[in-house]
């Protein structure tokens, strides 16, 4: 009877160790698993989002999905298409795209990379302007140009760990579940907040990086070589013949059409310009 017991024993702890260690843990796991949503619809034809476009995607590689303010239907995108307020876009394991905002932000997404178009708007009479995205993780480039007729303008960014505001500005962030790393390109000024610290502001100019963590703590700017500026951007290219993004420390001059930025790549449509709302005093905002 005590070997019995013990025997018994011994089973229960075996069954619960397996049980405990046998199955992926959720850092093991996919990122794609853990954020798509169990029941998951994917349509086959594209359905327009509410209100106005706020942008439109310039080129696509691979898998990548759109979706509205309905987080359980999603559409596979295309060049062309347009973005709404509340869209999220979701790249798959091979998935790259680049995408125009109606302010002239353009950016471009890495394989497995969650963003999300918050806010973006644009008013033409009171000459402001204000875009707000979330970066859930992945990897991403941001362009952003401040236009030349609005009085007032804000472009906004925030990941698990940081909170980036600029006007004129050319960067990339890289998200993991407790960090952002950030790099800052020529001509640019990126103010930083650490969502751990929100009261201290820290900025990043030309050719500098950081890492954002979740944790109290000064934040240190590196500067960065050449080499580290071709590998940063290398990454979240859209293709290795893209001249949207410079595949070094140049600035990025904005092409006639997509069609001619990506050398006449079969799977780009000309440029489709988005047209301001009819209304002067109109907003984008739903």
């Amino acid at each position: 009877m005590p070997a019995l017991r013990k025997n018994l024993t011994y089973t229960l702890c075996l069954f619960f160790l397996l049980l405990l260690f046998g199955q992926t843990s959720f850092a093991e796991m996919a990122i794609t698993e853990k954020l798509l949503p169990p029941d998951l619809i994917i349509e086959e034809f594209f359905q327009a989002g509410s209100g106005l476009p706020v942008g439109k995607i310039q080129a696509v590689r691979g898998e990548v999905i759109v979706y509205h303010r309905d987080p359980n239907v999603g559409y596979p995108v295309k060049t062309g298409l347009p973005l709404y307020h509340g869209d999220t876009i979701s790249t798959r394991n091979t998935g790259r795209i680049l995408c125009r905002l109606i302010d002239g932000t353009i950016f471009s997404l890495a394989p497995q990379t969650t963003l999300t178009i918050l806010q973006c708007n644009l008013n033409s009479a009171r000459k402001t302007g204000v875009s707000f995205l979330s970066l859930k993780h992945g990897d991403g480039r941001f362009q952003v140009a401040a236009p030349t007729e609005l009085f007032s303008y804000e472009f906004k960014i925030q990941t698990v760990t940081a909170f980036a505001q600029a006007r004129n500005a050319d960067f990339v962030i890289k998200t993991q579940q407790d960090s952002t790393e950030i790099f800052v390109f020529e001509k640019s000024r990126l103010e930083l907040t650490n969502l751990a610290a929100p009261e201290v502001a820290f900025f990043l100019t030309d050719f500098q990086s950081t890492v954002v963590r979740d944790t109290l703590g000064p934040q240190i700017a590196f500067n960065l070589s050449q080499e580290e500026v071709e590998a940063v951007t290398a990454d979240v290219r859209v293709t290795p013949q893209s001249h949207l993004f410079a595949s070094s420390a140049e600035k990025y001059h904005e092409d006639n059409t997509v069609a001619a930025a990506l050398e006449s790549d079969s799977d780009v449509e000309d440029s489709i310009e988005i047209p301001p709302p009819a209304n002067p005093e109109l907003t984008t905002e739903d």
